[in-house]
């Protein structure tokens, strides 16, 4: 069951197809980060571990692996994304790792199931964060541990503002984008009111700072940006005049970052550990 129509609707159309697509990429932007989260998260032998927002399951793989005589639960209202994961599960031959098609906000998923939960970027999503938050608690047992990492503000990230729709909204052709729903847990103070009120306790927020690897070169990187949703609707309205010029706008953005290493940029994101109470 979903009631977050909006974004499953996307999740298992257009943007779930570009992760699965751009998995291996996204990967190699995010290792670090991903990695941090474990090591936060310090699952032990024999623990029960929900992922929040799997997506295609590297998370919760990991976390599997981690837990070792116990199981990993990955959920995600994105039917393509949890059928890539069980493919990737089983192809890793990890069989304490299983997944389920659901909306974290509204799965009964049991009182007291888990001892940990965590989420790699899936938790900046719910239509209802203060219910979805609550449930998560409902599922953890009384102190179980909760990590995830969120991303910090849009300008600290420019992943997010160096592509087509940026730059389209700079040449006039669009307007700014807004922050969206991924930055909706950007601020500590309603990020911290919102886990309190759903029963954590023990709320700490870390800054995780490290280096994205985004593409071998501008051109590798300018292709992908060239494939997402977003720039793929934005240039299917121009004039070919106006789509070299906005991809030139893009490319020269890009060339701020490249590096003899590939293109890096930085990524700002919180790293949020709680228990809950």
């Amino acid at each position: 069951m979903a009631v977050n129509a909006e974004q499953a609707e996307d999740w298992n159309g257009a943007s779930g197809r570009e992760f699965i697509e751009q998995r291996e990429r996204h990967e190699q932007m995010l290792g670090r980060l991903r990695a941090r989260l474990l090591a936060a998260a310090a699952i032990q032998d024999g623990e029960y571990v929900l992922d929040v927002g799997c997506g295609c399951g590297e998370t919760t793989i990991l976390a599997a692996r981690a837990a070792g005589s116990g199981h990993a639960l990955g959920a995600d209202f994105s039917r393509i994304q949890v059928a890539e994961a069980r493919r990737l599960a089983a192809a890793a031959g990890v069989a304490n790792a299983r997944f389920e098609v659901a909306d974290v906000q509204v799965h009964p998923f049991g009182a007291g199931v888990f001892d940990v939960a965590l989420s790699s970027f899936g938790v900046m999503f719910f239509d209802d964060p203060a219910v979805a938050l609550g449930n998560l608690r409902k599922a953890l047992r009384r102190g179980g541990r909760l990590a995830f990492v969120c991303w910090r503000t849009r300008a600290e990230n420019p992943v997010f503002t160096t592509g087509f729709a940026e730059a389209a909204a700079v040449l006039g052709l669009r307007e700014m984008p807004g922050p969206g729903a991924a930055f909706s847990l950007a601020g500590t103070a309603r990020a911290g009111a919102l886990l309190s009120g759903a029963g954590f306790g023990g709320i700490e927020f870390v800054k995780a700072d490290e280096p994205m690897l985004i593409g071998r070169d501008v051109d590798d990187v300018l292709a992908y940006e060239r494939t997402s949703p977003t720039a793929t609707e934005i240039l299917t309205g121009l004039s070919p005049a106006q789509g070299d010029e906005l991809t030139r706008q893009v490319r020269d953005r890009l060339m701020t970052y490249a590096s003899p290493g590939g293109v890096v940029m930085p990524g700002a994101a919180w790293l949020v550990t709680a228990q809950a109470v």
